[in-house]
């Protein structure tokens, strides 16, 4: 009980692009976290179970294992929802009438969510929109291989950090932030997914899929991205007076926006 009365509360969680499957994912920081916090509605936000990974490098453990219980037992108490991404795109053959439920899970390829403030929020992976995935098909795969590899590089260079007592620290998000095609790309992911979200009259969008955590207004509209459990492991948070923050594994603010 007093374990309880510690834990962070929330309205609503937010998490993509967990990649289970994979031996990047970061499923125990998440456990870890899921331990902390206290919530009515999870959004799973694409990319939760990586498929193609089934392809070359499958890769299960205990951890795994223990996240996908831990989003059933949720279900079955609480709202929670899976939203299709491209890596676990087979599911949108699967929907019927806009979704299909796992156990008490609903799974769909997008959703509209009210917040506790009024505003409406298309909720979307985002690879709908994704240039690179639609025109070039394999050179995407080519791509997110050289991703694999800098998440691999990441993955040793944490090891040593952590045995000098030195916190996580995301590789990629550095080398993103320093490389101007990457940065040129990512702003125009940002554009077009608020472009869409004006036309369906909502007041902004919270997607995954970039790998790239962030929180702004755009035009008028919000864009908020929620990140990774590869290599920044963030989430976004609705508390419940309606604040939105972008926090990491350990429940470190990052950045916020108080409607």
């Amino acid at each position: 009980m007093a374990e309880e009365m510690k834990k962070k509360k929330f309205k609503s969680i937010f998490i993509s692009d967990l990649h289970l499957g994979t031996s990047h994912c970061k499923a125990g920081l998440l456990l870890d976290l899921l331990k902390k916090i206290k919530f009515e509605n999870l959004f799973l936000i694409g990319d939760i179970v990586d498929l193609w990974a089934l392809n070359s490098h499958w890769y299960w453990d205990k951890n795994h294992s223990k996240v996908i219980e831990k989003f059933l037992k949720y279900s079955r108490k609480r709202n929670v929802k899976y939203i299709i991404g491209n890596h676990d795109m087979v599911f949108r053959d699967l929907l019927h009438k806009n979704y299909f439920q796992f156990g008490e899970i609903e799974i769909c390829d997008f959703l509209i969510y009210n917040s506790v403030k009024e505003k409406q929020f298309l909720l979307i992976h985002g690879d709908q929109f994704d240039g690179f995935l639609r025109n070039l098909g394999w050179l995407y795969h080519l791509g997110d291989k050289t991703y694999d590899f800098v998440v691999y590089l990441n993955s040793l260079l944490n090891k040593i950090r952590k045995f000098f007592g030195k916190e996580y620290w995301s590789l990629a998000g550095y080398l993103k932030s320093k490389v101007k095609t990457a940065l040129s790309n990512i702003t125009k992911f940002e554009t077009i997914l608020i472009d869409y979200s004006k036309q369906h009259s909502v007041d902004g969008v919270i997607c995954g899929h970039t790998h790239t955590p962030g929180m702004k207004m755009i035009d008028s509209c919000i864009y908020m991205n929620d990140g990774d459990w590869v290599d920044s492991c963030t989430f976004i948070a609705e508390s419940k007076d309606g604040d939105f923050y972008l926090m990491d594994y350990n429940l470190k603010e990052i950045s916020s926006l108080k409607l």
